[in-house]
């Protein structure tokens, strides 16, 4: 029963986080939201340090390429508006 409204309340909180868009709640493209951490520990349960690591350096850092990415379109934007 606990287990349910677990899940519940995370499903409900990834829909509400994952609707608003990157720059609501973030400054920098290199500071982690709190969206971030959650999701970097809830994909982490249960695994090694060492994996742990590793796969919070890569998100972290596809998190920052698609980041740059986006800054670098909504630039392209600005200096050609069409």
């Amino acid at each position: 029963m606990i287990m349910r409204k677990f899940v519940a309340v995370f499903f409900i909180l990834t829909l509400m986080l994952g609707g608003l868009s990157m720059t609501a709640y973030a400054t920098d493209c290199t500071q982690d939201t709190l969206a971030d951490r959650f999701g970097d520990w809830f994909g982490n349960l249960g695994k090694k340090e060492k994996i742990k690591r590793r796969n919070i350096a890569m998100r972290q850092a596809n998190r920052i390429a698609d980041c740059a990415e986006q800054q670098a379109r909504a630039a392209q934007a600005v200096k050609s508006p069409s």
